[in-house]
């Protein structure tokens, strides 16, 4: 008889049970090796799978960043619009573009003068500083919507550059758009004169016929010409060397004086006929000099202000006009002078 001697083995296979609910049953919870892109000619989309991992996709208006949370950041402002309109020293205007974003969008912006090797941003008060702190992103209509602002505090005769970039709601800020270049120019004044007569000094008006009681015109008007970039205007002055008409020959002054002539007894001053600019301004007379008819201003040996503007100017033309009246007791003389000296200084 023969017998059969074994070892009997065993065999188990495991089971995990899939998780399940009363509302679904998951046969399988492996991760996998993720998602794909998928892009068009206005978006671009990168799935995501697990943690995250990729790198952000792009496209003319649109980025997303594969974090598995689907973000889709602020479209890329398109280039802001940045020029010197004015002839401006220490400003520069500054329209931004939307690209479309929503409008409760903030917009920071970079400033530079080398090319961003180093960066400033506009302040909320408009200069330029170090900080970007999130206080310093604005909305469009913060930084003056369709009518822009002026990037204020800059050097003269320089190059700036700028850039932008867009946040909207939470972790969405944009990419930096392409950049816009201005320049500022030097401060400027250009002051000229001339007479009716001649543009030619010296500049004579005299007083042709002058007797006793009567008003007498000069000669020739005196023509004032201002052009400025000073952000805050200024101003022609005028003073004279004897404060009247003196005759050395008769050792007497008919004394400037601020008074209608047809009225007072004698007197000699200025006035200003006509003032008016090309742009900017306005180039307004002064008081004692703004009289009309024969109301005359009197000239003094100190400075006055003959002429003003509050603000650049281009082409500011203003007209000054000479009377003068001598008394019954006045002496005769062909001597009667007066010397006027006429100074342009402008507030930049």
């Amino acid at each position: 008889m023969h017998k059969l001697l074994g070892v009997a083995l065993s065999s188990f296979l495991l089971f995990a049970a899939s998780p399940t609910s009363t509302n679904y049953t998951l046969k399988t919870y492996d991760i996998g090796s993720g998602g794909g892109t998928s892009t068009s000619g206005s978006y671009g989309l990168q799935a995501g799978a697990g943690a995250q991992s990729g790198s952000a996709q792009s496209s003319a208006t649109y980025g997303s960043q594969s974090d598995g949370r689907g973000v889709v950041n602020a479209a890329v402002p398109p280039v802001a619009t940045f020029t010197n309109p004015a002839s401006y020293y220490d400003q520069l205007k500054l329209v931004l573009a939307t690209g479309g974003n929503p409008t409760d969008t903030k917009y920071l912006i970079a400033v530079s003068t080398d090319n961003f090797v180093t960066t400033k941003y506009v302040q909320t008060d408009n200069s330029i500083g170090a900080s970007q702190v999130l206080a310093n992103y604005q909305t469009y209509a913060a930084w003056g919507g369709a009518s822009g602002f002026l990037v204020v505090g800059l050097s003269p005769s320089t190059t700036y550059q700028v850039k932008v970039k867009a946040l909207q709601g939470s972790y969405t800020g944009s990419a930096y758009s392409p950049v816009a270049s201005a320049s500022t120019v030097a401060p400027s004044i250009s002051f000229s004169l001339a007479t009716t007569l001649t543009g030619t000094p010296p500049f004579a008006v005299g007083f042709v016929g002058m007797t006793a009681g009567a008003v007498v015109t000069g000669t020739a008007d005196a023509l004032l010409g201002l052009t400025s970039n000073a952000n805050n205007g200024g101003a022609i002055y005028v003073k004279d060397t004897n404060a009247g008409l003196y005759s050395t020959l008769a050792n007497t002054t008919i004394t400037s004086a601020t008074a209608d002539l047809a009225i007072a007894s004698s007197g000699y001053g200025g006035q200003i006929i006509s003032s008016g600019q090309t742009s900017g301004g306005p180039l307004s007379a002064q008081s004692p000099f703004n009289g009309s008819t024969n109301n005359v201003g009197a000239f003094t040996t100190a400075l006055q202000p003959l002429l003003s503007t509050s603000a650049p100017i281009t082409g500011g033309i203003g007209t000054l006009r000479l009377k003068a009246k001598a008394a019954a007791l006045t002496p005769s003389a062909t001597d009667y002078a007066d010397a006027i000296v006429l100074i342009a200084a402008m507030n930049f």
